[in-house]
């Protein structure tokens, strides 16, 4: 019923022709509105991004482990996965910077 409300309406017809299909959901689909059509969008948005993050780890995981394959501990492992993983950019000439003598 909340697919055929959201057909039926012009308005959000034409907001949805303008908008990329996630900013779409985001603007427009609400929880009061359609419920149940907006919990169903969250998990497929979130269901790909997750995947992709996964994908992105373990290929980052792959290349650590053959690239530095003798010198390779846990916790050296941990901690560059930590730093591949990370979505906060790394400001490498500040911190060499401070390591320096």
């Amino acid at each position: 019923m909340e697919i055929i409300e959201l057909q039926n309406n012009n308005e959000l017809k034409a907001k949805y022709n303008n908008l990329s299909l996630l900013d779409f959901y985001k603007l427009y689909v609400h929880a009061e509105d359609f419920p149940i059509l907006r919990r169903h969008a969250l998990k497929f948005a979130s269901l790909f991004g997750t995947t992709y993050r996964c994908e992105q780890f373990f290929s980052k995981l792959t290349l650590a482990k053959t690239r530095f394959h003798s010198r390779l501990t846990d916790s050296n492992l941990e901690n560059q996965l930590r730093v591949a993983s990370s979505s906060l950019p790394a400001d490498i000439r500040r911190l060499a910077k401070e390591k320096q003598f």
